[in-house]
């Protein structure tokens, strides 16, 4: 992907929720972060992942109020872009935080039915062969 594509997907990330985050008043937008967002090779859509700390009902919620907020997002990021098009702006959810957590939660519940409790971080070498013990 070319310098300028990454780019202006980094100024689309950080325009995006610095307006998402100090100027969009409508109570349903909870506390959300913008993780990432995607842009087509002509710069006409760009997909802008969020990621949203609460409950179903929160992340819907908030999703929404950010889904209607869609044009004064794009207008904002079209004020900020240099270029002669501005891309047509869809707002996702982004769980992979979550998922990665919950990822986390069951190594951590695994390592605990290890023989050792999970306090072991190295590899045991007790059945392991060594080259250079002959």
């Amino acid at each position: 992907m070319s310098i300028r594509i990454e780019r202006l997907k980094e100024l689309i990330r950080e325009e995006s929720a610095e307006l998402i985050t100090s100027h969009l008043s409508d109570p349903r937008i909870g506390f959300c972060t913008v993780t990432r967002v995607d842009l087509t090779n002509d710069l006409s859509y760009a997909t802008i992942h969020v990621s949203v700390f609460g409950d179903e009902a929160q992340k819907r919620t908030t999703l929404r109020g950010l889904q209607d907020a869609r044009g004064l997002i794009q207008r904002h990021v079209a004020s900020r872009m240099k270029t002669r098009t501005t891309p047509h702006v869809d707002i996702k959810l982004d769980e992979s935080i979550e998922r990665t957590f919950h990822i986390l939660d069951k190594i951590k519940e695994a390592r605990a039915s290890d023989p050792d409790g999970g306090r072991s971080t190295e590899p045991s070498t007790e059945t392991s062969e060594h080259p250079d013990n002959g």
